[in-house]
């Protein structure tokens, strides 16, 4: 079933605008709700549907269901929102978050500065590590599927369009080739012989993005790499505008890139450490405090022992005045915190 503008699901809570856009896998939507906010509203394509036998059009209906729902708890603000997932006739729904805003493929601007574009890849590898957790894989990650948006006077990033279709196995497999994006798929969305695809998967993904963010050029596709031994231009031999990538930058996004699944970081988090960004995911541990050879305990005992014997040379002396003030230590000054560890 194919909506149009005005047309209402969920007996009058959902009106449609317009159609978003559509693949194999799916159609979205651009709608409105009773008090007039925008959402988008995904379902699958009844085209795909309908040329899959009974059996395998069951089995994608609820992976897309299920997978809906493990989307809907990745909560974070670098992710698109999940509203709800209905049916309407026939068909599962799932309403999303509007975002407002440009993808980094529509940008104008089309190479970033190195801290800029890394800005927005720490936010997106951020949620990738909330979407990891709750065992899903977005699949897809790329520029057009990263919308920018301004939010409290500072740009954020946002992660959508999750594919939620494409872990299905089988003759749903097929999809991938058709579906994967050329230049920021790995090889192994492109085969059902080639190894599962894991978080490693977009890793790739990820790295492929800040190449094209820096470089301004879509990388060459992993297909190509793989079959034709086309080279994979390292992001540093591009001098587009004087732009500057650092030799540790270049480095992480071609290991980002490697064709091998095995030989790519294993997750975001190890890949996002080794760019130097922090996670709000993970928690740096505090550096110990320079070492004085002595323990905390230790350090109060003496303190107490030399207090007691100044009480004590006091009293002895107390004919001559306050004396034993003159032997009172100072308080030990709090040891200074180092810095966190990175």
């Amino acid at each position: 079933m194919v909506w149009a503008a005005g047309d209402t699901l969920q007996a009058g809570k959902y009106t449609v605008e317009r159609e978003l856009g559509r693949g194999r896998l799916g159609i979205t939507y651009l709608a409105r709700d009773k008090d007039h906010h925008r959402l988008v509203i995904k379902t699958l394509n009844d085209t795909l549907l309908t040329s899959l036998p009974p059996e395998e059009r069951n089995r994608l209906e609820t992976k897309f269901n299920q997978e809906a729902v493990k989307l809907r708890s990745c909560i974070h603000p670098h992710i698109v929102k999940v509203r709800e997932l209905f049916k309407e006739g026939e068909r599962w729904c799932i309403a999303l978050e509007y975002v407002d805003g440009m993808s980094l493929a529509e940008r104008s601007q089309k190479v970033l500065s190195e801290v800029e574009a890394l800005n927005y890849i720490q936010q997106i590898g951020e949620a990738l590590i909330v979407v990891h957790h709750n065992h899903l894989i977005h699949r897809d990650v790329k520029p057009g599927n990263i919308i920018v948006r301004v939010r409290g006077g500072k740009p954020e990033a946002v992660l959508i369009d999750f594919d939620l279709a494409l872990d299905v196995q089988n003759q749903i497999s097929t999809v991938r080739t058709q579906e994967a994006s050329d230049g920021f798929a790995p090889v192994e969305l492109y085969s059902r012989q080639a190894q599962n695809p894991g978080e490693y998967t977009d890793v790739y993904s990820l790295a492929a993005t800040l190449y094209e963010l820096l470089t301004g050029n879509k990388p060459v596709s992993a297909i190509k790499r793989k079959l034709d031994r086309e080279r994979l231009v390292p992001p540093k031999d591009f001098n587009i505008q004087n732009n500057l990538i650092s030799d540790r930058t270049n480095r992480m996004i071609l290991w980002g890139m490697e064709l091998e699944p095995k030989k790519r970081p294993q997750s975001v988090r190890e890949w996002l450490d080794s760019l130097g960004l922090i996670t709000q995911n993970s928690t740096p541990l505090p550096s110990p405090p320079p070492s004085s050879g002595l323990s905390l305990e230790q350090k109060i005992l003496i303190w107490t022992l030399i207090a007691t014997l100044i009480g004590s040379l006091g009293a002895l002396l107390g004919g001559i005045g306050d004396f034993g003030s003159l032997f009172k230590p100072d308080s030990p000054a709090s040891p200074t915190s180092s810095p966190t560890r990175r």
